[in-house]
């Protein structure tokens, strides 16, 4: 008699539906992506740090226990295959799960990464800094793969969206990026052979864009909630993608904004539809001559009227800048109103000067005393002197209710956001408050027809 015993044992999974593939080892937990069948990106470790302690999958004190493979179909992307990594710890003689997720699409040029919090609030008391992860997942070697591996870098970092401090480079392990962490974004990888012509991708946060980062430790590109943040709540998810095109990185950017306005259901009706980026307008910001000057023998308000009543080209409004409002300590904004010694007839006044003129308003961050904090819920930074709407009451709404009573605000401009977010310790520490405060000003602007420019801006406020 004999026993016929066979035994299947699914070590490799490599489902192919482009040109960008994941190539996944379910035993070990590595994964591999290539590029037209060329290693692109070699997966390093999994790691996780609370309870002011490392757990990490290069030690196994965070190891893989399980991993689950599924198939579904998503109503705006489509068909969707998965790898769910398990992954254990030990916490104060407690077992805990966290899971590291990779999803490839059959019709969509991308993978996505996601890690998940299951059970219990991840805490530290001792603080990692705001340019590290503590959770690690996905992570990649920054590496050379062989002689014939010519791919080069583009960042972007600071301010301006990370126009100011981009920085470009070779793919290796001794790539240099200028801004990484809080200040950092989206990072292309090309082939520079091609010049960036054809075969590039693009890695970026897919959720949580204000709590996570892309950072380095030596030559390891992480993918994390943020290091200096306090706590990660159960049930907690980040996200990751990286996007591919054999179109070169011009095409690659358009590409995957189109898939993340739709991912988010965004249009480009608000940009179409804005005055100030379809018509002239007058500013009177940092570098133009009305920036804290005015006509001799004039204040402000007679200086604007003048403006308006000379000027022989065809503008369509007017900017008024940082000049206008009431300043507390550390140069915050404590009130966001009309000095009398600018505008003596007030906003009000000058909009009837004016007839009506649309009128661009600038703002800047909060400062530590601000007036507002007497009937609104606002988190202090005394360290910096600097505070923050909560975003959990009617502030926004009553902030732009009261200007659209007092004159045409067709544009709020939020200024000096690199300082409000890098250098506001409360921001850098919590999960949660940095998408509360844009998302509580994005829904009050909707509601009243008023669009918002950010300035000084980092990549993670697009």
């Amino acid at each position: 008699m004999y026993l016929l015993k066979i035994v299947l044992l699914f070590i490799s999974i490599n489902v192919s539906y482009s040109n960008i593939n994941i190539s996944i080892n379910n035993r070990t937990g590595e994964y591999n992506l290539t590029v037209n069948n060329r290693l692109w990106l070699r997966s390093s470790y999994t790691s996780l740090y609370t309870n002011n302690q490392w757990f990490t999958s290069e030690n196994q004190s965070l190891h893989l226990i399980d991993s689950i493979f599924k198939q579904g179909y998503d109503v705006l992307l489509g068909d969707w295959n998965e790898t769910i990594f398990i992954y254990n710890f030990n916490l104060n003689r407690t077992s805990i799960n966290i899971t590291g997720t990779i999803r490839q699409w059959k019709l969509i040029p991308a993978i996505n990464f996601y890690f998940h919090n299951d059970f219990i609030d991840l805490n530290n008391d001792i603080l990692l800094n705001c340019d590290q992860v503590r959770t690690v997942f996905p992570s990649f070697y920054i590496e050379k793969i062989d002689q014939d591996d010519h791919r080069a870098y583009l960042t972007f970092g600071g301010m301006m969206m990370g126009e100011l401090e981009k920085h470009a480079g070779l793919w290796n392990n001794q790539s240099k990026f200028l801004k990484i962490g809080m200040s950092g974004g989206p990072l292309i990888i090309f082939n520079s052979t091609e010049y960036g012509q054809n075969d590039s991708i693009i890695i970026s946060s897919l959720s949580e864009f204000m709590s996570t980062s892309l950072s380095i430790n030596k030559n390891i590109l992480e993918y994390g909630f943020i290091g200096s943040i306090k706590s990660i709540p159960s049930n907690s998810t980040n996200s990751l993608i990286i996007y591919y095109s054999s179109d070169g990185i011009n095409q690659l950017m358009e590409q995957w904004g189109s898939l993340m306005q739709k991912i988010f259901n965004r249009t480009n009706k608000y940009r179409l539809n804005d005055l100030t980026i379809n018509y002239l307008g007058y500013y009177t910001d940092n570098g133009a001559y009305y920036y804290y000057n005015t006509e001799s023998q004039m204040n402000y308000e007679q200086t604007i009227i003048k403006i308006k009543e000379n000027l022989t080209i065809p503008i369509h409004y007017l900017q008024l800048d940082s000049w206008w409002y009431y300043k507390g300590l550390g140069d915050g904004v404590k009130q966001w109103f009309a000095r009398p010694d600018i505008f003596p007839s007030g906003l009000k006044g000058l909009n009837e000067k004016l007839n009506n003129f649309p009128l661009a308003a600038h703002n800047r961050y909060w400062s530590s005393d601000t007036i507002y904090l007497n009937k609104y819920n606002f988190i202090i930074d005394y360290f910096n002197l600097k505070s923050l709407p909560l975003g959990n009451d009617s502030f926004w709404i009553d902030l732009f209710n009261n200007s659209t009573k007092d004159f045409n605000l067709i544009l709020y401009e939020q200024d000096w956001m690199n300082h409000q977010t890098v250098d506001f310790i409360p921001l850098c520490q919590s999960i949660h408050l940095g998408k509360q405060w844009l998302t509580s000003m994005g829904y009050a602007a909707h509601l009243f027809n008023i669009n918002i420019q950010y300035s000084m801006n980092l990549p993670r406020h697009a």
